[in-house]
This record gives structure tokens, C-alpha cells and sequence, in this order.
């Protein structure tokens, strides 16, 4: 990804972080770069910490690229670090400038995403950084934090790579050097993703209605199942005693492994889920992951010892209920659970003329909220709703 400044600071980001003529400056102190530092320090040291990225590098470019949090991206979008494409849909149009190859400025139009907050940006930012590019998922491994002795290497890392300006890793360091955002490097990381324990097994097999694919070998049938988005889990703490794959290891696919060294992993780290498989012959399942929230990320397999998943416990319960007037989904397992939930429907669109009965009950627990779903028989639909979905039970 070859990046680029936003014109509209141009000027403020050329000046303010000195980089007139490539040249290293003195940067005075004032109300908008103190301001600008307090409300940053927290976000950038928590998504960085969590991605092991260096957050005096991540605060120094979040300066350089949004001029303080002065430019229009950074205050109509949120967008502190420059990013191309929409965000969840959201995107803003903007003049930009960049380098050619031959190192010459030019301006061109684009579309930048649009951020719903500033730790919305931060993790998008370190998302990419951890996550690479289509072609090369390592392509920013020299920021990280295993990989990069100094925070001035994780800096010079982002030239010709990250931006186009040859003077991009000098200018970063010429901040962090002035502002001491090198002090931030050195505080406790307290924000990675809680690790969770393993879940537990259901006393009643969770019901399953929807019909899943399957993938065949000589020595081994692998079902597949989808899930609804959203779902996540951490790397445990012994993921590196198991490979990562582009298919299910087995499968009738040609299977690729990968280096995590490359992939970049480390115990808590947050991943996405969107399928399981089940093979067969070993009772085992694998799931289908990716490091980052957006659904386009490059995705992996698994082993589900690699992950740490949420714990679900469930007991039997005989109950009858009365729905909430919202709509809730309802899921043929319990959202977030070993098993991956998948979207039956939801409680507005049940027939409310039938009764509905409750069977089995399931509490939840993910970083230290405890959550509780209810399975519900209410016409031809058996499917799990949050507690929230149920306004009486007796």
C-alpha cells in the first residue's frame, strides 16, 4: 500500500514536524499539539500495546498525517493516519498529495474512510500494519515490534512502504525525539484481549438447522459450517505449537502453511471467526479466522487448540416465554461459542400466535462479561436468544 499525505496539511504537517526540504527542525509547543498529545496518548498506547506495535511510532504518524488533528479528514472522519477505502461503508472524498516514483509531488482525488472514533482509526491502522497487504500479508513486518530493535526502525520501516515521502521514517523520528512520545513506548501494556478458557461440553447437543458443506478424502469427510460475523477469540497461550493454513490441514484443497513469524501472532491476540470445519476421523474442529474486523482481511485455519474461545456452560431448564417487543436475532447455536452461531431469523418476524418454550439455558462468559441465552421452540424455530430477547420467564 503506497500512502500519502492529505493536502489539507500539507503545509501544517510540512512545517509543524519539519520537514521543509527534507531538513529536521524544532518544533515549538502549543495549545493545539498539547491538546492534541492528551487526548491521543491513551487510545494510541492501548491499540498499539495490543497489536505490539510501537506506540510512539503510532502517535508520531497519527501528528504527521493529520497535522495535529487539525486536517479535515481527522475532523470530519476521524481518520488520523490517512487510510484509503470505506470503512464499514463510510468513506469521504479528499484532494491528496503524493510522490511519484521518480519522487516528484503531484495531486490526485480519493476516497478516505470514514471513522466512527479515534480508536476506531488507531486499530484500522495497526490492523494494517499487523495484517499486510493482499499480496504480501508481511509487508509491514518491519514496524513490528519483535522484528524492530528501536522505535527508529519500526519508523524507517514506513518509508517506501507505508508513504511515499523519502523522508517519512526521519520526520516520525524527529517527533518522537522532540515531543519524547518515547516515553509511551515504555508503559504497561494492560489493554490486549483478555484470554478466555476453552468452552466447556453441553450436557443437550445445541441445535443445529442449518445444512453444512462437506469436503471428502480417501482418510477423512470435513464438514464445513458458516457463521454469522462478528465473532471473535484470542491466540492462546500455546498457539505456536500449531501451524496456520490456508485450508483445513487434510482437506481435499491444496493446503499452504504458514510462518506466524510472518502472520505475526502472540498470546491474546484478538481474531475474527466466519467458519468451522469438522473432520471425521479425529473429532476435531478448525476454524476459519482473520486478524482484523473488516471481512475483506486475508482469512486462515486453524486448529481449535490454537484458539482461546469464550467459555459456554449450559444446564437443562422446562420454562415458558414471552418475547421483547424488539427484534432480536436468533441463532441455531449460541452467538459466540465453540460451536459458531449462524442467524436463523429474528423474534419480530416469529409467529407470535404460538407459545413459546424454553429448554435449555446457556451463560456466557468473554472478557469478563457474563452474558445468558436462552433456547427457544416457538412454531418450526429452535434457535438461541440473548437473555435481552425475553421479557417474562416462568
Amino acid at each position: 500500500m503506497r500512502k500519502n499525505w492529505i493536502l489539507g496539511l500539507a503545509t501544517v504537517g510540512l512545517v509543524a514536524c519539519g520537514l521543509s526540504n527534507g531538513q529536521a527542525t524544532k518544533v515549538d509547543a502549543s495549545a493545539t499539539t498539547t491538546q492534541f498529545i492528551s487526548t491521543m496518548s491513551s487510545p494510541v498506547q492501548s491499540v498499539a500495546n495490543q497489536y505490539k506495535l510501537y506506540p510512539s511510532v503510532m502517535m508520531a504518524q497519527a501528528a504527521l498525517e493529520s497535522g495535529w488533528g487539525t486536517s479535515q479528514l481527522s475532523t470530519s472522519a476521524n481518520n488520523y493516519f490517512g487510510i484509503k477505502g470505506s470503512y464499514n461503508g463510510a468513506s469521504v472524498s479528499m484532494t491528496t498529495a503524493e510522490y511519484n516514483s521518480n519522487g516528484q509531488l503531484y495531486y490526485t482525488q480519493a476516497n478516505f474512510k470514514k471513522y466512527p472514533s479515534i480508536a476506531a482509526s488507531m486499530t484500522d491502522n495497526a490492523q494494517l500494519l499487523r495484517n499486510g497487504t493482499a499480496w504480501n500479508p508481511s509487508y509491514y513486518s518491519g514496524t513490528w515490534r519483535e522484528n524492530a530493535a528501536t522505535y527508529q526502525d519500526a519508523a524507517n520501516a514506513l518509508t517506501g512502504t507505508y508513504a511515499t515521502a523519502p523522508t517519512y521514517g526521519a520526520s516520525l523520528i524527529n517527533l518522537i525525539s522532540t515531543y519524547h512520545f518515547d516515553s509511551l513506548d515504555s508503559a504497561t501494556n494492560t489493554s490486549s484481549a483478555a484470554s478466555s478458557s476453552s468452552a466447556t461440553s453441553t450436557t443437550t447437543k445445541p441445535t443445529t438447522t442449518t445444512k453444512p458443506t462437506t469436503s471428502t478424502t480417501k482418510s477423512n469427510k470435513i464438514t464445513y459450517y458458516t457463521g454469522a460475523d462478528g465473532q471473535t477469540a484470542t491466540l492462546g497461550s500455546k498457539y505456536r505449537h500449531y501451524a496456520i493454513y490456508n485450508h483445513v490441514k487434510g482437506s481435499a484443497y491444496k493446503t499452504t502453511k504458514y510462518s506466524w513469524a510472518k502472520v505475526g501472532g502472540w498470546t491474546g491476540r484478538p481474531v475474527w471467526i466466519d467458519g468451522r470445519a469438522r473432520k471425521s476421523a479425529t473429532a476435531t474442529n478448525w476454524y476459519r479466522v482473520r486478524f482484523s474486523k473488516q471481512t475483506t482481511a486475508k482469512k486462515y485455519w486453524v486448529y481449535s487448540k490454537t484458539l482461546s474461545i469464550p467459555k459456554t456452560s449450559y444446564a437443562s431448564v422446562k420454562k415458558t416465554a414471552t418475547l421483547n417487543t424488539t427484534s432480536y436475532p436468533v441463532y441455531n447455536h449460541v452467538f459466540n461459542s465453540s460451536y459458531l452461531a449462524k442467524q436463523l431469523t429474528t423474534t419480530k418476524a416469529l409467529d407470535k400466535s404460538k407459545a413459546v418454550t424454553v429448554d435449555n439455558k446457556a451463560t456466557h462468559v468473554q472478557n469478563g462479561v457474563t452474558t445468558t441465552w436462552y433456547r427457544i421452540h416457538i412454531g418450526t424455530t429452535t434457535g438461541w436468544v440473548n437473555s435481552n430477547a425475553i421479557s417474562k420467564l416462568s
